[in-house]
């Protein structure tokens, strides 16, 4: 198991499976794979060292193909669950209906405790948040979960403001924050120095920005147009320093302190490969960092957030 009692531990790469149970991302051409597919690709994760998969309750089939796939085996499953309480909903129910939720990802993942369980949407938190991070509480107490975390949805200020001091909170020991080459808000913010500070486990998903730095200009919806300068500016970059852009993206990240794993999904055994040699690759070179910082500091929302673009 890649956990201890000093806290979690992933590897550098935690395997993204939402492409397992859904069709998923902006530049995905290959759609959802079979289940043969994807038993080969999570093979082909295990195998590399990959001690670390990212799930939820949300994704299709995706908790389901873990269960068969790891039933003789001890990853470190991170899942996730989503609140819809009515209004005026009681603790009680709320500590009801989660358990529930829980017990159904348990017997998909066919385990006896969830090694990390986050919550999936943080608006509910703004009325039901001590109800709830109570009832996290109450599920690690009683070993039903191994840690609780949060996974940040959106990173607008309005959701910073909203969850600053849960993300403090020692409840909460893991949080997944959306974070890449363009999108620099959890930093400028101060919530990655602050996560770090207080010791969580930071996982960072939404590398590529769900494949959309890979896109062609004539390639964008008409939605996302304004992307076109930020994409040209980051390929002249890559360019430049003769910096494969993947690698860029990649390495960007991971050696940022603070930051402890990179969620990256795959639709392909070859995919996965990549992504295991890009998590292994060389760093960037400190000028090329400063200049993302910079070029990369205003990037609109309307382009950094995925919910922003329908």
């Amino acid at each position: 198991m890649a956990i201890d009692n000093t806290g979690i531990v992933p590897s550098k790469l935690t395997l993204g499976t939402v492409q397992l149970g859904m069709p998923y991302g902006i530049h995905n051409r290959n759609g959802m794979p079979s289940e043969e597919s994807s038993f080969e690709l999570l093979r082909e994760a295990w195998d590399g060292g990959v001690l670390s998969y990212d799930t939820a309750s949300a994704y299709g089939q995706s908790e389901t193909l873990l269960g068969r796939f790891f039933e003789d085996k001890r990853p470190l499953i991170i899942t996730k669950i989503s609140m819809h309480p009515e209004a005026g909903a009681t603790p009680e129910w709320i500590e009801r209906d989660m358990r529930e939720k829980i017990e159904s990802s348990l017997e998909r993942l066919r385990v006896s405790s969830l090694p990390v369980l986050m919550l999936h949407n943080t608006d509910v938190m703004e009325h039901y948040g001590e109800p709830i991070t109570a009832a996290f509480r109450t599920m690690v107490r009683e070993g039903l979960i191994g840690k609780a975390g949060i996974s940040i949805s959106h990173n607008t200020q309005e959701e910073y403001a909203m969850m600053w001091n849960y993300l403090k909170d020692e409840t909460y020991e893991a949080i997944q924050i959306p974070m890449n080459v363009l999108d620099h808000r959890p930093i400028r913010n101060g919530c990655l120095g602050m996560l770090s500070e207080a010791g969580k486990t930071v996982f960072v998903r939404s590398v590529f920005l769900q494949g959309l730095i890979y896109m062609n200009a004539e390639d964008l919806p008409d939605n996302l147009l304004e992307a076109r300068g930020p994409i040209a500016a980051l390929r002249e970059l890559s360019e430049r320093y003769a910096f494969p852009l993947a690698q860029l993206a990649v390495s960007f990240i991971r050696d940022m302190p603070g930051v402890h794993s990179l969620i990256v999904g795959a639709e392909t055994k070859e995919q996965v490969r990549e992504n295991m040699a890009l998590i292994g690759g060389p760093p960037i070179p400190d000028r090329l960092r400063a200049e993302i910082m910079e070029l990369f500091r205003d990037v609109p929302e309307r382009v950094i957030t995925p919910n922003r673009w329908k």
